[in-house]
């Protein structure tokens, strides 16, 4: 790619780096030149180093060898805070905003001055959404914002803090199309105004949208560097998964009894829209994929459906039983996958702890010696199905990266072993990449098709399409559409999302 020498005077770029975490090799002589004004797409399949090499630019993590430069400049930061005051800061894929703090004091938490006073920071954080065109509340509780509007608040706080080089790494896992677009906008402002922007992603679409150039790293190692431009989603995926084999066809499935039922459910929760008189059904043998923008109900409603949140009014009957706690789901065959995975993964248990927590807890309850087995080689077996990367159990999961810590949880509660009755999954394949996603969605569908009732919440309509018999739109914590899937159009589920539809309320049976 053609670099300017005004460009230049701030490019951040790495040359040669490689890092070894003891015997694993996370990167191999990778280089990358991130210019300023432009999107820099960094992509690649699970465990290819992304992560990594982001660290490693941030000052989180040291490389092992070679060398970064600021400007032409020896860059080579101590550690975070060294980075940042070089202007390179990261934003990372779990937010780390303290939710019951105002971005004002969220920003005096983090900021050089400690003792700049409130007015001072308040001043600051408004000048900076003024200039990169962002309408973020800056005294509400950061816990009470929208997750689009939690992540434009670490951007601006990052920004604020004096960032010219932006490192997200999968900033629109969590958001919705009209989401994701809103806050590529955001980025183009940013960039027009000379802010350079990592951006780690798995959709591929994405690079097509928004990223002016892009590097691909396979197992640790660059295969692909310069513009984006003209580079299709196709070719990208063949760069970094190689040629993967078509999708296993749809098979229609005839849903048997009511496994999970929900009636007349209100409820309450911090961080959602409250819940208003939700009813619907679940079968065996079915999907049922919940689809709405950021803060329409939906986590509130899977954390009602695992029995973590008991709902004002209504009822929840697993197999026609009501049950007391999410404990006693659990012990009646409910997998979990929620949005957030550091909710049901430990980082500072190792892979085989966090795989057998549920087998440990029932043996260590009298359970009996099968329930607290805990065999190495099973667990590896295990990791292996589900190409969690590296097959160490003795690792802390914290060791894994985000997506092989997402295909862990998988890995925990989607196995064929475990035959859940229903299972509830927030974006499953958040993170993941393309093989890993497949393989997931084929797991539930799996699962469906051995008579579990499925449940599958996601901001992506495309994973929510994929798998689902009936998609259920919620809007301001309502059931506003209940569509089969060969009913559930783009636009149709578009406009239902927005508020905009004439469908019934409730759901079918």
């Amino acid at each position: 790619m053609t670099v300017s020498p005004q460009e230049m005077d701030r490019a951040l770029q790495a040359r040669s780096i490689s890092k070894s975490f003891g015997p694993v090799r996370a990167l191999t002589d990778v280089s990358i030149l991130v210019r300023p004004g432009a999107v820099h797409a960094l992509v690649g399949e699970n465990g290819a180093g992304k992560s990594t090499l982001a660290k490693a630019l941030a000052g989180i993590e040291r490389p092992t060898s070679g060398t970064m430069t600021i400007g032409g400049r020896p860059f080579a930061p101590a550690d975070r805070a060294d980075a940042k005051r070089a202007g390179i800061n990261m934003v990372p894929q779990q937010l780390s905003l303290v939710g019951e703090l105002s971005l004002v004091e969220n920003f005096l938490l983090v900021g050089r001055n400690r003792i700049a006073r409130r007015r001072q920071a308040r001043a600051l954080l408004a000048a900076t959404l003024e200039r990169a065109r962002v309408e973020v509340d800056l005294d509400a509780p950061t816990a009470t914002l929208t997750q689009a509007h939690r992540q434009l608040g670490e951007i601006v706080v990052a920004l604020a803090e004096g960032a010219h080089t932006l490192i997200l790494d999968e900033p629109t896992a969590s958001l919705g199309p009209l989401e994701v677009g809103g806050l590529f906008e955001h980025l183009r402002s940013l960039c027009a105004l000379g802010t350079a922007v990592v951006l780690i992603t798995h959709r591929l679409d994405e690079v097509r949208q928004v990223a002016d150039d892009i590097t691909v790293l396979s197992h640790g190692e660059n295969v692909h560097s310069g513009t984006a431009a003209g580079l299709q989603p196709a070719e990208i995926a063949r760069l970094m998964v190689g040629e993967l084999p078509p999708p296993v066809a749809r098979v229609e499935r005839t849903p048997g009894d009511v496994v999970l039922a929900v009636s007349g459910v209100t409820a309450a929760a911090p961080r959602d829209a409250r819940l208003d008189d939700v009813s619907f059904a679940v079968r065996s043998g079915e999907i049922v994929g919940i689809a709405g923008v950021a803060g329409s109900g939906q986590n509130l409603l899977l954390d009602v459906l695992g029995g973590f949140v008991r709902p004002e009014s209504g009822r929840v009957e697993l197999d026609g039983a009501e049950l007391a706690s999410a404990a006693a789901f659990q012990r009646a065959g409910l997998a979990w996958i929620p949005e957030e995975r550091t909710e049901a993964v430990v980082p500072t248990m190792s892979l085989a702890e966090n795989l057998t927590v549920y087998r440990n807890a029932v043996g260590a309850a009298g359970g009996g010696p099968h329930a607290a087995r805990t065999g190495r080689d099973e667990v590896a077996e295990r990791l292996r199905a589900f190409d969690v990367r590296p097959v160490r159990p003795e690792l802390p999961a914290a060791g894994l990266s985000g997506g092989n810590q997402q295909k862990l949880l998988a890995a925990r509660e989607l196995a064929d072993a475990s035959a859940p009755r229903v299972v509830l999954a927030y974006g499953p394949t958040q993170g993941l990449d393309l093989r890993a996603a497949r393989a997931i969605r084929e797991r539930l569908t799996g699962l469906a098709a051995g008579g579990a009732a499925v449940v599958v919440a996601s901001h992506d309509l495309e994973e929510v399409l994929d798998v689902a018999d009936r998609v259920l739109v919620m809007f301001g914590g309502r059931i506003v559409a209940d569509l089969p899937v060969a009913a559930a159009t783009t636009d149709r589920l578009g406009r239902a999302m927005a508020g905009l539809t004439d469908e019934p309320e409730g759901g079918q049976a």
